[in-house]
């Protein structure tokens, strides 16, 4: 697995130059992965014209690496047999995300991608 290649775009933004790429490389796509980034970071993002991951805020490459870790353990990888020759696929009936083996056949369902931690803030606490 390649490791992140971030860059700063001005001063609040860094950019994520090899994001397509490594969504090829676990044959996963490129749509849920930012999901997955943006609740774990707790920030907003898009991805440009040339699929690369413009988030707001400064990360260091070691961190998205880490949330990168994460993502595979939990949407990649096979709990049996440790491969990382799976698909991700929706059942549209339960709306179940199912990990599937290709090398030992097992089938596991995963969670949904929920929103990272979220402090309370002073005026989240008046709102209530």
């Amino acid at each position: 697995m390649k490791p992140p290649q971030l860059m700063r775009v001005g001063t609040k933004k860094t950019l994520w130059v090899n994001f397509q790429e490594i969504c090829a490389m676990m044959r996963r796509n490129s749509d849920h992965v930012f999901q997955f980034m943006r609740a774990e970071l707790g920030t907003e993002g898009s991805i440009d014209g040339n699929k690369r991951l413009v988030i707001r805020g400064k990360f260091v490459p070691k961190y998205i690496e880490s949330l990168l870790r994460k993502y595979i353990g939990e949407y990649v990888a096979c709990q049996m047999c440790r491969s990382f020759n799976t698909s991700l696929t929706r059942d549209n009936v339960s709306r179940l995300f199912f990990v599937s083996c290709q090398d030992c056949g097992s089938s596991r369902s995963v969670a949904q991608i929920r929103a990272g931690y979220h402090a309370t803030t002073k005026a989240d606490r008046r709102a209530i």
